[in-house]
């Protein structure tokens, strides 16, 4: 078995289950900045002006323990859903303030990570803590998107 790493192109898995969202214009981009007052890493949006939200081709992270999380889908970029959400969940599952949620099931959650300024957040994958007591546990993934991106990976099966 070997990794293959993201190195950019074929982002999106096609065909994908995860129905992406509405088409991303700049005004898209720009409503969602306004609305989470931040703004969005370039190569995310590019991403997601190429497709809106979907299962990822490169699915898997590795922290830096030699741990991996699985990062199956993007959530769509709308301000009335996927990442515009970001507050509401990050309110209701006692999340820190100043994420921006990019995916996540109310267990773990992969996040821009806006606590040390607005110009370029960090990428962080948030976990519930194993003991259930309601806390979180961070592992940092990267200090920019484009870093992020270029550590996602797929298995590829070696032939013999």
């Amino acid at each position: 078995m070997s990794l293959q790493f993201y190195k950019h192109d074929h982002f999106w898995k096609s065909p994908s289950e995860y129905k992406p969202g509405e088409k991303v214009t700049e005004q898209t981009v720009s409503e969602v900045e306004t609305h989470l007052g931040v703004p969005l890493p370039k190569a995310y949006v590019t991403l997601m002006k190429e497709q809106n939200g979907g299962e990822l081709t490169y699915r898997y992270v590795l922290f830096n323990d030699g741990d991996a999380a699985i990062i199956p889908y993007f959530h769509e970029l709308d301000v009335e859903s996927g990442v515009g959400l970001s507050s509401v969940f990050v309110e209701e599952c006692g999340l820190p303030d100043h994420l921006v949620l990019l995916t996540g099931d109310f267990h773990s959650w992969l996040a821009l990570d806006y606590r040390k300024g607005a110009n370029e957040p960090a990428i962080i994958y948030i976990t519930e803590h194993e003991s259930g007591n309601g806390t979180w546990q961070e592992h940092f993934l990267a200090t920019s998107f484009d870093e992020f991106s270029g550590r996602l990976f797929k298995k590829e099966s070696s032939s013999s």
